[in-house]
């Protein structure tokens, strides 16, 4: 969905750590909760965490407005 231009952007604009963006970008390909946490090798509840801050990092009110939220922040990546 995005390159990793765009990506670097997000993470130091929004003091993602590296795990975050790795569970953002699972969010982008329409992951669950359940799905992230067995991609990732982690616990339901820690990917729902993850997801959680993420959310709070980026302002979003959901899986929806954070994927849309990431879409505008990208533009705006040089």
């Amino acid at each position: 969905m995005f390159n990793s231009t765009q990506w670097n952007y997000i993470q130091k604009g929004f003091h993602l750590t590296d795990r975050q963006v790795q569970i953002a970008k699972l969010i982008c390909r329409g992951l669950t909760n359940a799905q992230i946490a067995k991609k990732c090798n982690i616990t339901y509840n820690t990917a729902r965490t993850h997801v959680n801050h993420i959310c709070v990092k980026i302002s979003a009110y959901g899986r929806a407005e954070l994927i849309l939220r990431l879409i505008q922040i990208a533009r705006h990546a040089k």
